[in-house]
């Protein structure tokens, strides 16, 4: 009992004064009175047609079993080695369509086209064996575009990988999009780090094609 009392006293000596006269009473969120906390509408908000399309896929994907052949575009190229990849595509990247005033200068210093974007155009080097290695963009929709891409270039032995994003590809062709890009020729320079890249795109996605399959009949 006497603890208690000494507690009791304690707590009045150390309670802070108060040197206002109103008292603290309990919010009413009514109409017409205090004003309501900031609330997380976002499960209100109305989306638009694609981010919706975007969501219900991603549910679908995550509930199916997906064949090998379609889930070898959910494994993209790491980002280390995808930095290195636009690094040395920059240097091929396809110029720009310049004015009249400029024909007589993009004459002189022309440069031959080692970059090939589109199906058609990559299928027919990869059908020819002059392709060094092909760029497939995870993103393309429909898939049914792309899908049989990787299956052609390991029937013809050349390297192939996913990069992430084909406004990523767009770019070095000057596009929005591109769906896929494949490389025709080089110059001496740069010999060393095209077959660093070949011996990546094999061991990442070429050799691992056969476990693939096992994994989907299992």
């Amino acid at each position: 009992m006497i603890e208690e009392k000494k507690l009791k006293l304690e707590r009045i000596k150390n309670k802070k004064p108060n040197f206002f006269n109103f008292e603290s009473r309990c919010r009413i969120f009514g109409i017409g009175q205090d004003i309501q906390p900031k609330r997380d509408l976002s499960r209100y908000v109305k989306w638009p047609q694609y981010i919706k399309i975007q969501k219900k896929r991603r549910i679908f994907i995550q509930k199916l079993k997906i064949p090998s052949v379609i889930s070898r575009f959910t494994k993209v190229l790491d980002k280390n080695m995808s930095k290195q990849v636009f690094q040395l595509l920059n240097k091929y990247k396809i110029e720009e369509k310049k004015t009249k005033e400029g024909v007589e200068d993009s004459k002189k210093n022309h440069k031959p086209l080692f970059l090939k974007h589109g199906i058609n155009s990559v299928s027919r080097l990869i059908l020819k064996k002059k392709a060094l290695f092909v760029l497939i963009a995870h993103d393309v929709n429909p898939i049914e575009c792309v899908v049989w891409l990787p299956s052609l270039c390991l029937e013809m032995n050349i390297p192939f990988c996913v990069i992430k994003s084909k406004s990523k590809l767009g770019r070095l062709v000057n596009r929005k999009k591109s769906s896929c890009i494949s490389m025709s020729n080089i110059s001496g320079k740069h010999e060393e780090e095209i077959k660093k890249i070949i011996f990546c795109f094999r061991a990442n996605f070429n050799n691992r094609y056969e476990n693939a399959k096992e994994r989907w009949k299992n």
